[in-house]
């Protein structure tokens, strides 16, 4: 379960920094959210550590949580979500499997993250 986290919160990070690249926010250059996006990748890296994917969700959480606040003005704001599920995936079990309820949430993070950025463009 902590790995199927940390690949939601990748997926949403990855949302929130094409939309932001596309839509543009002033003088910040699209690559410096593929920046933002390898951050958010890091704790991939570290599959077969259990106790090093646990310190990089820990830290890459904290960083995206910083990120998130400071780059709300130009789009990243939704990346907060993704810290959140990164900081989530360092505490879950990896022996206990993810309910039904977990993976709908997981689903439906990007499409909503989407409809409010949309209903905040109009």
């Amino acid at each position: 379960m902590p790995r199927r986290l940390a690949v939601a919160a990748t997926a949403l990070t990855a949302a929130a920094a094409a939309w932001s690249a596309i839509v543009g926010a002033g003088d910040v250059l699209p690559r410096a959210y593929l920046v933002v996006l390898a951050v958010a990748a890091l704790p991939l890296l570290a599959r077969h550590a259990p106790t090093a994917f646990t310190c990089a969700c820990l830290l890459t959480g904290t960083v995206l949580l910083w990120v998130s606040l400071l780059g709300a003005a130009f789009g990243l704001g939704p990346v907060a979500a993704a810290a959140l599920l990164l900081l989530v995936a360092s505490v879950a079990d990896p022996g206990d499997p993810p309910s039904g309820c977990s993976v709908a949430l997981a689903a439906a993070l990007p499409p909503v993250f989407f409809l409010v950025a949309f209903l905040l463009t109009c």
